[in-house]
């Protein structure tokens, strides 16, 4: 993971700046899942897995601002950043932490990540949805907004194609759009299908995909089946 406690570092101070570039159906990316939230009135506590500058968490708030948040992230850079971001709210912790190796720290009712969980091989892909689950409270919601491969080359070839010819056109400068398409190099997507399967695999009931957008996914699940949702 050095490679992106560095690359991802490096970008940190123009993360935010990029993202709207870099995520051509960036509204719907990050708020397909509120309604999710809302409905999980129950909810106190939230951890942000790979939080980054902390912009999933931004839109959490925005809907619920009594909620009490723990960041993690492998960067110091990005947390620094998001601590910047969130210097005048007292609910909010700010751990650096490799979520690929080290505990989940406590237990939680909302736990969601974005963008982050993608550059994990499967093998620890499956297993960090076995700690999250663990760190969930009954009843709790995990949400992941990440990148996902295409069902076949064909449609992975196509989707990443697409992809960078939206980039490539969408107004950020030069070195930004080198320095995204490098970063790519560190991405190891999964199949959507492959994602819900762990997350089933690992103890998670209603799961479900609820966006899509060619490799941009949000997809969720819940710890208990007799949740109840107040949805939508």
């Amino acid at each position: 993971m050095n490679n992106i406690k560095e690359q991802f570092g490096s970008v940190s101070a123009k993360y935010d700046s990029q993202r709207q570039f870099l995520i051509p159906c960036f509204n719907e990316f990050y708020t397909a899942a509120l309604p999710l939230v809302k409905s999980l009135t129950h909810a106190r506590k939230v951890l942000d897995i790979g939080a980054g500058t902390g912009l999933f968490s931004q839109f959490i708030l925005d809907i619920n601002p009594g909620l009490q948040f723990t960041l993690v992230d492998l960067s110091a850079s990005m947390l620094s950043v998001a601590r910047e971001r969130f210097e005048s709210e007292p609910n909010f912790e700010f751990i650096e932490l490799d979520f690929s190796r080290d505990p989940l720290p406590g237990k939680y009712d909302l736990i969601i990540s974005a963008l982050a969980i993608h550059h994990l091989d499967d093998r620890a892909k499956a297993s960090l949805y076995k700690s999250i689950y663990q760190s969930l409270n009954d009843g709790g919601l995990f949400i992941n907004a990440d990148q996902v491969s295409g069902r076949n080359l064909t449609f992975d070839n196509l989707y990443k194609f697409l992809w960078r010819e939206k980039v490539s056109h969408s107004g950020l400068n030069h070195d930004a759009i080198v320095q995204a398409f490098e970063r790519t190099k560190l991405d190891k997507f999964a199949p959507l299908e492959d994602q819900l399967q762990w997350l089933q695999e690992a103890g998670f009931t209603d799961v479900d995909c609820i966006y899509k957008n060619l490799n941009f996914a949000v997809f969720a699940g819940y710890k208990d089946e007799d949740v109840e949702t107040a949805v939508i």
